[in-house]
């Protein structure tokens, strides 16, 4: 499958911020990671990843760029564990909890090596602050950061790598 498309629109993401810090790391066009929205599977991939991965796809083209609102739960605006909430209920049929602190009592803990498609990520950005993502490869999650609204980062790249809390497997 070509996802060429997609690709484009997601190299156009500049900025990355976690919800609920201040800190931001901000990329050029030249130094911004290389972020594809293409699954790691092998031609014997099973339907559901295919089909998780094609409702994550779905997710990111209907709310890419939707605006960071603390609280939001809407196009108008949406914080992380809310845009993950929805992300879970509305596209891959599971309900989750409202807050990152109560996503983060679900599911098998993972270590970051063993992360794949829809696998939750967690970081902690400050002192009592918290972010949440799902990974849409193995190296790339989406997530509704404060800056960039909602996008898809690079888990490799120095301001998530430094914060990465834990990863937790819910589907």
């Amino acid at each position: 499958m070509k996802f060429s498309a997609l690709l484009i629109l997601i190299a156009v993401s500049l900025l990355l911020e976690a919800c609920g810090s201040s800190k931001s790391v901000t990329y050029s066009a030249s130094s911004e990671p290389s972020v594809r929205f293409v699954p790691n599977m092998s031609r014997s991939a099973g339907l559901t990843e295919v089909r998780t991965f094609n409702r994550l796809k779905k997710a990111y083209i209907e709310w890419r760029g939707t605006p960071y609102q603390w609280g939001g739960t809407t196009f108008n605006g949406v914080d992380c564990s809310a845009f993950i909430q929805v992300v879970f209920d509305q596209y891959l049929g599971q309900k989750l909890p409202r807050t990152t602190l109560e996503q983060m009592k679900l599911g098998k803990k993972i270590r970051r090596k063993q992360v794949e498609l829809g696998d939750l990520v967690f970081f902690k950005t400050g002192p009592t602050t918290y972010h949440v993502g799902v990974m849409v490869d193995q190296r790339h999650f989406m997530h509704a950061g404060i800056t960039g609204g909602v996008m898809v980062s690079d888990l490799n790249a120095r301001y998530w790598s430094t914060h990465y809390l834990s990863a937790k497997r819910v589907l």
